[in-house]
């Protein structure tokens, strides 16, 4: 046997050992479809580190719009401060009416997407709320509220926008 031959059928031999011949035949590409999945899992799992910070918040102001059962269409006003999934602020509904104007303090927590807040009332009178509502998006917010610890019945939506 001839040198050239010799490191001919040498290279043949690991090619075989590798995976890149079938039948005696050399795959061009074969390296990328042995590898493919592995590339994309990582491709996928960087994509995926890289938007973690994307996560929603709360933060800021927000205004919009309520539709109550009793006081009928409002606005809202609410200051949020959010740490985590944890959230605080200040809340305010306006109507129409005078009579049926609220504020006070919330607390609760934020998600991606569920939101739950308690709305405590500054007036000793006036009831306090639960909302349930979710992002949207980023800068907006939609959901419902009802009264707790309230001889009131009262429930309405909400569609609110960061400022």
């Amino acid at each position: 046997m001839e040198k050239g031959e010799t490191s001919r059928i040498q290279d043949q031999r690991d090619e075989e050992r590798a995976g890149f011949v079938k039948e005696g035949k050399t795959m061009p590409g074969t390296p990328w479809r042995r590898y493919r999945w592995g590339i994309v899992l990582a491709l996928t799992l960087a994509l995926l580190g890289c938007s973690g910070g994307d996560e929603p918040t709360l933060t800021g102001t927000w205004t919009g719009t309520i539709q109550d059962s009793l006081a009928g269409t409002g606005t809202a006003l609410f200051t949020f401060s959010q740490t985590g999934s944890n959230v605080s602020g200040t809340w305010q509904f306006t109507f129409s009416n005078p009579a049926n104007n609220a504020v006070g303090t919330l607390s609760g927590t934020a998600g991606n997407p569920a939101i739950a807040l308690t709305l405590s009332a500054a007036q000793a009178q006036a009831c306090s709320f639960t909302v349930v509502a979710n992002f949207d998006d980023d800068d907006h917010v939609t959901g419902t509220y009802t009264t707790f610890n309230c001889t009131l019945s009262q429930s309405g939506s909400l569609d609110v926008h960061r400022q």
